[in-house]
């Protein structure tokens, strides 16, 4: 295994970021094909970040803008690192796809 990659067990993300949709129904991700954007990772791909400590599950393709869940915090988060700051952008890992697709959330 490559230095500073951690393997992290699903029982673990989930009892820290509550991520069962993520776990249960993406884990495979989900690639938005008119955007050519890996909008949900593949759990494989998922990572902590190491700073603010969430679990980086997509990018919105501009800025290093990351979908995340947060520990004790629901819903799915849009972190914007050049501002340090988290805006709420779905409830579910459905909605934030749903909504991106018709537009009705962008970041």
């Amino acid at each position: 295994m490559p230095e500073g990659i951690r393997v992290i067990s699903k029982k673990c993300l989930s009892e820290s970021f509550g991520c069962n949709e993520y776990l249960s129904e993406f884990e495979g991700g989900y690639f938005h094909e008119d955007s050519c954007l890996q909008l949900i990772l593949p759990l494989s791909m998922a990572t902590v970040n190491p700073e603010f400590q969430h679990l980086v599950i997509g990018h919105a393709g501009t800025d290093g803008i990351e979908f995340c869940y947060r520990a004790h915090f629901p819903d799915i988060w849009a972190f914007y690192p050049s501002e340090s700051a988290y805006q709420k952008v779905a409830s579910s890992i459905g909605q934030l796809i749903q909504g991106w697709v018709n537009g009705s959330i962008s970041v």
